[in-house]
């Protein structure tokens, strides 16, 4: 590279006339010169913020606008206040070059464009509005920072026949400012900054003028504490700047004053009649928004997550599990409740809810389309429930993270709704096809747009409503729930036929809130009508039911007595297994709501082997993994059948399970989907769970009487589904170690 390309790519934007050196002018035109992109030349009507652009090496020359200098320049920077504008271009008429990039900083375009056009009669080609987003309270070129526009957004506002060259280079400058450049018309611009920025500074102005003018004024300022500092702190930017955008931006910022007026008089209303319910909405649908502005000004600035620690747990052998409990509510439980409420009419309180962190993005999601979820106690949520089409438009994606089951539940629910919505997620839930989901959500009337063959990111429109007949090919509980679901929405009825039969919590917790669903011939059928909210306290959690109740049939001395278990059929089905190998167990019967509700008891016994058949493999496939356990310790061979037609996830978990077993020298043998093992005593040793929380729990309980302790890593994901593992394990008084 030759020192004249060097030098080129040094001084790429050529020369660079700034008129107007306070802060954001000073700022631009020193990070500019900071990084050698440009010489840069200052205009000043005050000859002392010259003087002191230079002294300070903000400019490299101060000049003035006459036909030598600005004959010269490739880039023209207005920063002056924005009713100064028609006088400057006026100065710059007689001299511009229709190849110099003329572009301002003011926060309001419309006044900008209307200057040009009264001076020029149209607006130049070469004439491109911006505004970046950034400044301070602090004015004058000594307040000049060269890092001022890093990770901050600078909008460009080009007109139709805007010259593109020049534009390219418009992006290009603030991009090597540091800036993320975003571009919109001029109106939408004014809109936008009337709300986000002029309103915020006309309050701010406003309430410290009428604290200030106030007969308590002293003992006011005296005692105010961080949150009016917080609040006020813009109302030390510069008056004259804020007069001229008022006036400059008008009637933006008057549309915007009244829609909050009217909010104000609402909230004004909700305290004088003690409304406190209008007001919690309120807070809580500003809490909301504000924590998605804080995500994405995180996101744009790089703040970095909180770092994992990686967490191992141990199951100590010769334990053994007494007492009594009542377990922690379902987590996908405590999802379906908290989703029928918020869509219910009237207020639900439920109680034993599992708020774990799959749980809390359901949660937000309802939240940040208006639903009001009061936090009461530990595990206790008062839900406002809004009815089936009450949620309001979110001001952004929903997020589901990693949640599989916020996805299923929200997708048919959001397709319900009259305002169109995208729905993002993270991590492995960005690369898995949702053919099934997306399809089931089509049939209720909606587009569904997928960036890439119906994996997330996805946006969906609404349409008319129309009746729906779904026949599930699969036996996913959270597929059931989404068919139920958008049943709701069909205009008079909908039609689900599970894959299997046997009652579900799907169709008994809709019914517990009053929906229309009766049992047909070959499925469900959901008729229209209203949700009614009801209070709730949830059964236990399913999945620590089973791996509780295995693992007393394991140890010896074990007692063990679940007092609130909710099983749907497929859990009671398992439970009825344990029983058929010789478990130790006594069941529920089936309560008024449709589930097998009550106390479970069990305690030791000596399993015997088994033959599973593919029918079972798919019914039970979630519970394999404690299967392939009870298998492990069962007196004679088992083998489980049809294991290569599960979903593959469910597969990988039972092939996670047998490589553990041969670790731990369990005699066994997988082919084409037929898995035999030889009972036995597992050798002990250290495992991974690689994040599954299932199989986190199965490979516990295969250290049940294992002949040393058995360890088993990356168990972050167990302690957040699970979060009341070690107490459990205290209260029953068998020995489950975490470390990290």
């Amino acid at each position: 590279m030759t020192a004249t390309t060097v030098s080129q790519e040094k001084n790429q934007f050529g020369n660079v006339m700034i008129v107007g050196l306070g802060m954001i002018g000073g700022s631009f035109a020193k990070a500019l010169k900071l990084k050698g992109l440009a010489t840069l030349y200052g205009v000043d009507r005050r000859q002392g913020e010259l003087t002191l652009g230079v002294s300070t090496g903000v400019i490299d020359f101060a000049a003035e606008l006459n036909a030598e200098t600005v004959g010269k320049m490739d880039v023209i920077v207005l920063a002056t206040p924005v009713r100064a504008m028609a006088l400057v271009l006026s100065e710059l008429k007689p001299f511009l070059s229709s190849t110099t990039l003329v572009t301002d900083v003011g926060s309001t375009k419309g006044s900008v464009v209307a200057a040009a056009q009264q001076v020029f009669g149209h607006v130049p080609k070469n004439f491109i509005p911006g505004h970046p987003i950034a400044g301070a309270e602090k004015s004058g070129v000594l307040a000049a920072n060269p890092h001022l526009f890093e990770k901050h957004m600078a909008i460009v506002t080009p007109l139709v026949d805007s010259n593109p060259v020049l534009l390219d280079r418009l992006h290009r400058l603030w991009r090597a400012v540091g800036a993320d450049v975003v571009s919109m018309d001029v109106e939408h611009h004014d809109h936008v900054l009337a709300s986000s920025s002029h309103l915020p500074h006309l309050l701010a102005y406003t309430l410290v003028d009428a604290l200030a003018n106030g007969e308590r004024n002293q003992d006011i300022f005296k005692f105010a504490a961080g949150g009016f500092r917080d609040f006020t702190r813009i109302a030390s930017s510069d008056p004259v700047m804020w007069r001229d955008v008022f006036l400059a931006n008008k009637e933006a910022t008057l549309e915007t004053l009244d829609h909050f007026t009217d909010r104000l008089a609402d909230m004004r209303k909700a305290i004088e009649s003690g409304d406190g319910a209008s007001m919690f909405g309120v807070f809580t649908r500003a809490k909301s928004a504000r924590d998605h502005f804080l995500r994405l000004l995180e996101s744009r600035t790089g703040v970095a997550e909180k770092e994992v620690k990686p967490v191992s747990v141990s199951l100590l052998p010769a334990s053994a599990v007494q007492g009594g409990i009542s377990l922690l509510g379902d987590k996908f439980l405590s999802h379906k409740v908290i989703t029928i409420a918020a869509l219910s009419e009237g207020v639900s309180n439920l109680r034993n809810i599992n708020l774990g962190s799959d749980v809390k993005v359901t949660i937000q999601a309802l939240r940040d389309m208006g639903v009001v979820i009061e936090a009461l106690a530990e595990n206790q949520l008062r839900v406002h429930g809004v009815g089936l089409r009450g949620l309001k438009a979110p001001i952004g994606p929903i997020n589901v993270h990693t949640s599989r089951e916020s996805l299923y539940l929200l997708l048919p629910v959001l397709a319900g709704q009259s305002f169109s919505v995208t729905v993002i997620a993270e991590d492995n839930l960005l690369n898995v096809p949702m053919n099934e989901l997306l399809a089931l959500v089509r049939e209720m009337g909606g587009e569904v747009r997928s960036e890439v063959g119906d994996c997330l990111p996805i946006s969906l429109s609404p349409s008319e409503p129309k009746d729906i007949s779904i026949r599930l090919e699969s036996g996913s509980e959270p597929l059931r729930m989404a068919a139920f679901l958008a049943s709701l929405y069909a205009p008079t009825m909908g039609n689900v036929v599970p894959l299997f039969g046997g009652v579900s919590h799907c169709e008994v917790l809709l019914r517990y809130f009053s929906a229309k669903v009766d049992l047909a011939s070959d499925g469900f059928t959901v008729s229209s009508g209203p949700l009614v909210a009801k209070d709730m306290l949830l059964s236990g959690d399913e999945y620590a039911s089973s791996w509780l109740v295995l693992l007393a049939n394991l140890l010896p001395g074990s007692e063990l007595m679940i007092a609130n278990v909710g099983l749907d059929s497929v859990s009671y089905d398992f439970m009825s297994f344990l029983q058929s190998i010789g478990g130790n167990l006594a069941l529920p019967a089936k309560n008024e709501l449709g589930i097998y509700g009550g106390r479970v008891e069990a305690g030791f016994a000596e399993f015997k082997g088994f033959s599973l058949t593919a029918e079972q493999s798919y019914q039970f496939r979630d519970e394999l993994p404690l299967l392939c356990v009870a298998a492990a310790y069962a007196m004679g061979e088992s083998q489980l059948k049809g294991l290569n037609a599960l979903p593959y996830h469910h597969e990988d978990r039972v092939l996670a399970v047998v490589e553990a077993l041969e670790q731990m020298n369990i005699k066994c043998s997988y082919s084409n989907g037929e898995l035999s093992v030889q009972g036995g005593v597992p050798s002990g040793g250290e495992l991974d769970c690689a994040g599954d929380d299932k199989l986190a729990l199965a490979l516990l309980a295969l250290g049940a009487r294992s002949q040393s302790v058995i360890k088993v890593n990356d168990c972050q994901k167990l302690l957040e589904e699970f979060n009341e593992l070690e107490s459990v394990a205290r209260q029953l008084g068998f020995r489950c170690l975490v470390a990290q």
